[in-house]
């Protein structure tokens, strides 16, 4: 941060006021270097009093409170200062590059491209100016001029690990194969990076995901094709109460039924007589809002979708024999239940579904259910 001899010699100051400058710049820079960036602010806005008239000391007083302000997270200070230091210099690319900077976080993208383009306009050979503007437009909705300008700042700057990393970003919407190239180039390049890290676990999570997918597609593709025209495949379940698992009721159902169809499997299996409000919950935190289905929407989490809308055979998260999801009767008593898919049969069968086939335990009457 401190400025250098032939700036400091370039200030029209007597020898005090020189002197006097040059000490203040020095206490700034020892401020920010030991954290104490509320004094350094105050020392830069004291330079802006008190050497008002000189525009080489404005200019960087105001440049370096803008640097300070953005890393606060204080975008509207940080703006106005940065704006400042532009007035005396508008032909410094880093100055408009990090007011670029400044509106990317606040996503302003149209904003950020206009100053981004001004820094590369000025600096073309600056692989980060040209980064920015390539991250910025990608972002706007122009991923192929985006992409583009990115592998330009990469040419620029073979290795550059923001670079990389913004690239892998760019193509996880795109190509999976791509984005882990870039990503675990990133990770290469800069093995103690923490977002280039990040980003190449996410993009091996999503490939993982769709593989599985794939998978229980053509698992069901398999399946089908083995179905005649008088066979129907049943899904067996297990259903628990939450808190006492002793009293439990096993519950067949036709793949091709709806999830409302299992509420009702489930709530005369267990003697209920009254309906109630009830969710069906296919993820292992209920508080992920996507995961729910409810007989009246927006259901509890304010976000369910309606149990009318999806099959047995569709259920989301639910492959495999053992997985369970969870069941909530009674939004008022909280009764919750735990479901386990105990197994998929193929049969030629005339009987009603669902039905009980097994069950244990006595539904305690008048009585909430821990969770």
């Amino acid at each position: 941060m401190k400025l250098s001899y032939c700036i400091i010699r370039a200030l029209v100051l007597d020898k005090d006021n020189l002197s006097e400058l040059n000490t203040i710049w020095d206490e700034a820079r020892s401020q920010i270097e030991s954290g104490h960036r509320d004094t350094a602010i105050e020392i830069y806005k004291y330079i802006l009093l008190r050497y008002a008239g000189d525009p080489i000391a404005s200019e960087y007083a105001n440049i370096y409170l803008g640097e300070l302000y953005v890393g606060l997270k204080q975008y509207d200070l940080a703006e106005k200062y940065i704006k400042a230091a532009i007035s005396y210099q508008p032909e410094k690319a880093a100055y408009h590059y990090l007011l670029g900077f400044l509106f990317s976080y606040r996503q302003q993208w149209d904003q950020a491209i206009s100053e981004f383009a001004a820094a590369a306009a000025r600096e073309p050979e600056n692989a980060e100016c040209v980064r920015g503007l390539g991250w910025a437009t990608y972002q706007n909705g122009d991923r192929s001029k985006g992409l583009e300008l990115l592998h330009q700042a990469n040419k620029l700057d073979p290795g550059a690990v923001n670079i990389l990393t913004d690239l892998a970003v760019a193509y996880l919407a795109l190509d999976f194969k791509e984005a882990r190239k870039y990503a675990e180039q990133a990770v290469a390049a800069g093995p103690d990076n923490y977002l280039s890290q990040q980003v190449l676990g996410k993009i091996r999570g999503a490939e993982e995901e769709v593989h599985r997918i794939v998978k229980n597609v053509r698992r069901g593709w398999e399946r089908a094709s083995r179905i005649g025209y008088n066979t129907v495949q049943i899904h067996q379940f297990k259903v628990s109460l939450k808190g006492n698992p002793a009293i439990w009721r096993i519950i067949e159902i036709k793949g091709n039924q709806i999830l409302s169809s299992l509420h009702k499997g489930i709530m005369t299996s267990f003697g209920r007589k009254e309906e109630r409000s009830y969710s069906f919950f296919f993820a292992q935190k209920r508080s992920n809002k996507k995961s729910e289905f409810a007989s009246s929407v927006p259901g509890i989490s304010g976000t369910a979708y309606p149990v009318k809308s999806i099959r047995i055979d569709s259920i989301p998260l639910y492959h495999d024999e053992g997985e369970k999801f969870l069941y909530l009767f009674d939004y008022e008593n909280k009764c919750w239940h735990e479901v386990e898919l105990i197994q998929i049969i193929e049969k030629v069968s005339r009987a009603v579904y669902p039905r009980v086939v097994k069950k244990q335990g006595k539904y305690p009457e008048n009585r909430r259910e821990s969770t």
